[in-house]
């Protein structure tokens, strides 16, 4: 009966720990959503890409999860020095197992913040041009234009040279073409200036320049720079080249061909 007693005596002593552990048990689930909600409203009104928030989120949500619990425990006169402890050092192996995977969720945390490029954006990195299919928190998909998937770790891709093609409205279209050394190059020029004013691409500002870049070793080489709306870069490329090169049949402006001349002494 004592023992009986003993225990009836313990029950009585854990059941008001017991309450008020489910008190703040349902207490702290209320409010981890109330915050929850709060920062995601918060977070949905910056100019933060979608993945981040998630992301930043889901972490709000564990750690404070995981306060709920150690709290929980204190209620229940349960000691949480170890408890904090285990977590820590089980954080700390995690942590050493998946160095490589969080360098690239660090990595993908500040492509996010920084955005050097969103999605839609036609980039150069790590070796691979690409249209931005989508950024994810451990990488970034690549729609190439032969139409291949390239998946890049976000390390790889912060660690190397971004060029982003599509960032501005508008960009330039660098050509070059040779013309004989006996052709007149002013006439030429014209020919070019003339071929870039009727093109449905070509901006009138900034202005169109065609100049000699270059005496070759076997023709005279222009330069020409015009500028066009940035989603209509390679369809200008490909018809300025092919429209000078007709014009110049036109006008009789010879395109010389790489040539060697042998003189044989008698």
């Amino acid at each position: 009966m004592e023992f009986i007693g003993k225990i009836s005596d313990k029950l009585e002593d854990y059941s008001g720990s017991i309450i008020l552990a489910l008190v703040v048990l349902i207490a702290g689930i209320l409010i981890i959503k109330l915050c929850l909600k709060i920062a995601g409203k918060a977070l949905t009104k910056t100019r933060l890409d979608p993945s981040i928030y998630k992301f930043i989120l889901s972490v709000i949500r564990i750690t404070l999860y995981v306060v709920l619990l150690v709290i929980i425990l204190s209620c229940l006169k349960v000691p949480t020095a170890p408890l904090v402890t285990v977590i820590g050092a089980v954080g700390a192996a995690i942590a050493l197992a998946l160095q490589g995977s969080l360098s690239n969720v660090a990595a993908g945390f500040l492509i996010l913040v920084n955005q050097p490029f969103k999605r839609g954006d036609f980039v150069d990195t790590n070796g691979y041009s690409g249209i931005v299919d989508a950024i994810d928190i451990t990488c970034t998909t690549l729609q190439t234009v032969d139409n291949r998937t390239v998946i890049l770790p976000n390390s790889a891709v912060l660690g190397s040279a971004i060029v982003n093609n599509t960032s501005e409205t508008i960009r330039r279209v660098d050509l070059s073409f040779g013309i004989a050394y006996s052709s007149d190059i002013a006439h030429a020029k014209d020919v070019i200036m003339d071929v870039c004013q009727k093109n449905q691409y070509v901006l009138e500002k900034p202005v169109t320049f065609v100049g000699v870049g270059e005496h070759g070793e076997s023709a005279v080489i222009l330069d020409l720079r015009a500028w066009v709306a940035t989603p209509n870069y390679l369809p200008a490329k490909y018809e300025l080249q092919e429209q000078v090169k007709l014009a110049f049949d036109e006008a009789g402006i010879v395109i010389p061909f790489k040539q060697v001349d042998v003189h044989l002494d008698k």
